[in-house]
């Protein structure tokens, strides 16, 4: 039997990734013969069936294929035999070497006909959009990359559309797929991914558990995943592409198994307001997770920032540990120690401040910072409290001018994308030890606060320019 190799190409590897799975095997060297017999006749079982071959094969990933006899003019022919024959056939199939080299693995010699997309998705056949980098008609592949992929079906996910998740280390590939297979086995349908509807929030939650079953910090650090969502069928072809971040992924693991309360609130805060109202009202609290729009998801994948999630300025509290900030900083947003130290010391130094105040004074102070969404309101604040410093009688200023040029300028190469990084860790480490002094001051003010121009959502506050 011919040596099976990852090729960096979702399909196939997603295609091998199934057949290791079935063996129970970790390595494609270690499979045997024996082991592709049992899933090629475990693949077949499942696409003589009704409910994969017009249902998902044809309908949504290999139109009319006639490798998987999923073409409708095929069903009285189609047999768990008859598709194991195809599918041996293609395995040994003689390599021509006057055939153009596979586009896939680049190592071996492509079939004599080109490849279309009832065999292979999202290739291009006359007017459909070729998603290959070739632009013409068809795909030169050779016949191993052609059989991996026709396990494709196995471990894809069916949401809306199919969704694949392609992952490095191998090792993440096969865990992201285990529950595929496991659902397949168990239910002999395809995996529904949860009833899920959304791919992100599939994945991050697939991510949550995963990170805390797999505890090797080694394994997240260098890992890289791609989502690729996609259809394939005679209407047309559409492909969307999500990335996740290395760094992203690693802060989840991070967070996942260090502080998963946390976690948990930043997430529930980033639900879309009117999606996720909308099923409360209905009773239906469970699905917001699998339908509705999440932007702390968006944010990461997009490599936005998320740091205003990790405070709730409603109810002046933090929503996270230290620790987890300091982590989300340094491997998202790329800070050093250094600077989350000082910046540390600074909200200390303003804490130090504050707390000499009474109640009302307290709560005015804070809200000048929460209210800034200018450099010059920024700047106002500490040069309001290096005077307050003064009639407190505080010895020590609240910084240097170097210190002050450094917290508004030195932490972004956007400047005003900077400043606000500062901000938001200040008001975190100001929350954090002046929560109960501050909702003390809240409770006592009732509702005579000033809410002009001011919007709150879900303990977030945002304000209106």
């Amino acid at each position: 039997m011919p040596p099976f190799t990852w090729t960096g190409h979702p399909f196939t590897d997603a295609g091998l990734a199934a057949i290791l799975l079935i063996s129970g095997k970790e390595r494609p060297e270690d499979l045997t013969e024996k082991d592709v017999t049992k899933a090629i006749e475990f693949a077949s079982k499942l696409y003589a069936r009704k409910e994969w071959s017009s249902g998902y094969i044809h309908a949504m990933m290999l139109p009319n294929s006639g490798i998987l006899m999923a073409n409708p003019s095929m069903a009285k022919k189609r047999t768990p035999t008859a598709i194991a024959e195809n599918l041996l056939s293609l395995l040994h199939e003689p390599e021509d070497p006057n055939a153009p080299i596979c586009e896939i693995c680049g190592k071996r010699h492509a079939r004599t006909k080109p490849v279309y997309r009832s065999d292979f998705p999202l290739v291009g056949t006359g007017g459909i959009p070729n998603y290959f980098p070739s632009g013409k008609d068809g795909a030169n592949i050779c016949s191993h990359c052609l059989f991996l992929t026709q396990f494709l079906p196995i471990v894809a996910y069916r949401l809306q559309r199919v969704l694949v998740i392609h992952a490095y280390p191998h090792e993440l590939m096969l865990e992201l797929h285990n529950e595929a297979i496991d659902e397949v086995k168990k239910t002999l349908l395809a995996s529904n991914a949860r009833n899920f509807r959304r791919p992100e929030n599939f994945l991050f939650q697939l991510l949550s558990e995963l990170t805390v079953k797999v505890e090797r910090d080694e394994l997240w650090q260098n890992a890289s995943i791609t989502l690729y969502y996609f259809v394939n069928n005679n209407q047309g072809q559409e492909l969307e592409i999500i990335h996740v971040p290395s760094p992203v992924l690693s802060f989840i693991a991070y967070a996942s198994r260090y502080d998963s309360a946390g976690w948990r609130r930043i997430v529930a805060i980033g639900w879309d307001e009117r999606c996720s109202r909308g099923l409360a009202k209905k009773r239906k609290e469970s699905e917001i997770e699998h339908s509705c729009h999440n932007r702390v998801y968006s944010a990461l994948l997009s490599g936005k920032s998320i740091l205003l999630y990790f405070i709730n300025s409603k109810e002046k509290r933090t929503n996270t540990k230290w620790s987890l900030l300091a982590f989300y900083c340094s491997e998202v947003l790329g800070l050093d120690k250094e600077a989350l130290e000082f910046i540390k010391g600074i909200g200390d130094r303003v804490v130090e401040t504050l707390e000499k105040l009474p109640d009302n004074k307290l709560k005015r102070r804070v809200r000048e910072l929460e209210n800034a969404t200018k450099l010059y309101q920024f700047e106002s604040f500490f040069v309001g409290l290096e005077r307050l410093r003064q009639e407190l009688g505080i010895d020590k200023p609240l910084m240097t001018f170097d210190e002050f040029a450094q917290i508004l300028t030195a932490y972004g190469e956007d400047m005003n994308v900077s400043w606000k990084t500062v901000k938001n860790l200040l008001l975190f480490r100001i929350y954090e030890k002046l929560h109960d002094r501050l909702m003390k001051a809240e409770t006592e003010a009732g509702e005579e606060e000033d809410e002009e121009s001011k919007i709150e959502f879900y303990g977030l506050e945002e304000v209106e320019e």
